[in-house]
């Protein structure tokens, strides 16, 4: 079993849900999103603190036994719809070199 988790940069999001491409269109313009379903994107609130809705960048499926290993190289750069993670950062880390290389 593993845990899906949802992230905004280095902010891990919860209660996500779909925004529609026009509400979020106007909300983050220029932001490309994710899709949630056809007619919306993904967006959900920081996992502490306050703050409204943010764009989901990364979806990371974190294993529910990680081996906690390092973050090296494959994590930070790692790409894919979703991505598989076990690392230490607990996938803060993970893809986020291959997400900031196509801005």
């Amino acid at each position: 079993m593993s845990n899906i988790k949802y992230f905004n940069g280095e902010v891990e999001l919860k209660n996500m849900y779909g925004m529609s491409n026009k509400d979020f269109s106007l909300a983050f313009p220029g932001v490309k999103g994710l899709a949630y379903d056809g007619f919306s994107k993904r967006v959900g609130y920081p996992l502490t603190g306050n703050g409204g809705p943010l764009p989901v960048e990364r979806v990371i499926e974190y294993k529910s036994n990680p081996s906690k290993h390092v973050c090296d190289s494959r994590c930070v750069n790692a790409q894919g719809k979703i991505m598989r993670c076990e690392c230490s950062c607990g996938g803060v880390n993970h893809g986020k070199g291959a997400f900031t290389s196509l801005l």
